[in-house]
């Protein structure tokens, strides 16, 4: 590895001049954004809490309140914040298997689950790609069950040209880092409905306000993350043991408040500049694509058709974990910092089992996912040289192990 250069593995860019107004209190803001999220996703009535997993909690106990059904549908292989929401509210988790080919919940497997139980269907957009949230709109509303759109990772991402996030029932986005936009930490809730809405607001009012030190932590970290995103700074932060960057975990006890004033005008300052960061993860994914497509021991997860992925990270799936291995171990050495994404399916996290629904079905793709799946950086931190040592290196792994299997 460089000593002075570490490409982040996902990010989006966090500019001083966007933190030092959002440092400013003002009149207005908390409008400002309503009226952006309106006119840049097509959302209305956006509700702001402390994190993502809050935001799905929050949708998930209003929706029980409207049915007697206690399971809830998520992927087989996603983000362990997805578990430990449905945890924390006390519903019964279904999972359901996901297709390698494209990141997505398997229709099929979807098809087969019994769904007279299931209070929701929560797809998810893994690294930016929309789920087929129209085929599964139709599925849930034949089988009764509410569908909530997890547009965690998908913020600007589209679906026939409808924002994510706007489908179904209800949907929420996450402000966490590595999604696209970061206020560190924050998640927003949408509906189009009314009955739902009522609830909700109605829930986000009884919230806790932000703690005085929270909030201190979050203009304190966006400060660093501002300095240190860099690929010439990153390496300092990355060699920081505590920080535990990358670390997935179930946790199903989280804390739940409304999110802090500070962090609702950094997203006002931020939303803006979505689109533009987006183009840049799109342009450095069809690169990425092309100079790796078609390489011996290598799939490539398509989007779904008519879908605008956001690409915060581009994944691809490798022969298998050795190899998976190899390519990360020389990416880094090269100054490129790339992920496995999630340690493992859903399945198979410790502590998860109390809170499974009896009788799952086995999920096969999730568990092929979690053992061959890397992900490589697309943010606007990326280089053209960088592109071109991810492709050289994904080339020359798999090439030497297909001359061994030969």
């Amino acid at each position: 590895m460089s000593r002075l250069r570490l490409v982040p593995p996902a990010g989006a860019p966090l500019p001083v001049r966007s933190v030092l107004p959002a440092l400013l209190p003002g009149a207005g803001r908390h409008q400002h954004l309503v009226t952006r999220l309106a006119e840049h996703l097509g959302v209305a009535h956006p509700l702001f809490v402390s994190s993502g997993r809050a935001a799905l909690a929050i949708l998930l106990n209003e929706l029980r309140r409207h049915s007697d059904r206690r399971e809830v549908v998520i992927p087989a292989y996603t983000c362990f914040s997805v578990p430990s929401a449905v945890a924390r509210t006390g519903l019964a988790i279904r999972l359901c298997d996901v297709d390698p080919k494209t990141l997505d919940l398997d229709l099929n497997a979807l098809l087969r689950l019994d769904l007279e139980k299931v209070l929701c269907i929560v797809p998810s957009g893994l690294h930016g790609f929309p789920a087929d949230l129209v085929a599964m709109e139709s599925i849930a509303r034949t089988a009764g069950a509410f569908l909530i759109d997890d547009a965690a990772q998908c913020l600007g991402a589209t679906r026939d040209g409808k924002a994510c996030g706007s489908f179904g029932d209800a949907g929420f986005y996450s402000l966490g880092r590595g999604k696209g936009i970061t206020t560190m930490g924050g998640g927003i809730l949408v509906t189009h409905r009314p009955d739902i809405a009522e609830g909700v607001a109605r829930a986000v009012r009884e919230l806790p306000q932000a703690s005085a030190g929270s909030i201190g932590v979050a203009i304190a970290s966006s400060l660093a993350y501002s300095a240190m995103l860099r690929p010439s700074r990153y390496w300092i932060v990355d060699r920081v043991p505590f920080l535990e960057l990358g670390a997935s975990r179930f946790e199903p006890e989280f804390p739940i408040a409304r999110l802090s004033a500070y962090q609702t005008r950094l997203a006002a300052e931020l939303l803006p500049g979505v689109e533009a960061y987006h183009e840049i993860r799109r342009h450095h994914a069809e690169m990425l694509r092309a100079g790796i497509e078609g390489v011996e021991g290598v799939e490539i997860p398509r989007p779904i058709e008519g879908s605008r992925p956001a690409y915060l990270r581009f994944p691809i799936l490798v022969r298998d974990g050795a190899d998976r291995s190899h390519v990360l171990r020389e990416l880094r050495d090269a100054g490129i910092t790339a992920s496995q994404s999630y340690p493992t399916s859903i399945r198979d996290v410790p502590g998860i089992e109390p809170y499974l629904a009896r009788d799952q079905e086995a999920c096969p793709g999730a568990r092929e996912i979690a053992g061959r799946m890397l992900t490589l950086p697309t943010h606007p931190g990326v280089t053209r040289h960088d592109i071109d040592v991810m492709v050289t290196t994904v080339r020359g792994v798999q090439r030497r192990a297909a001359q061994a299997l030969r």
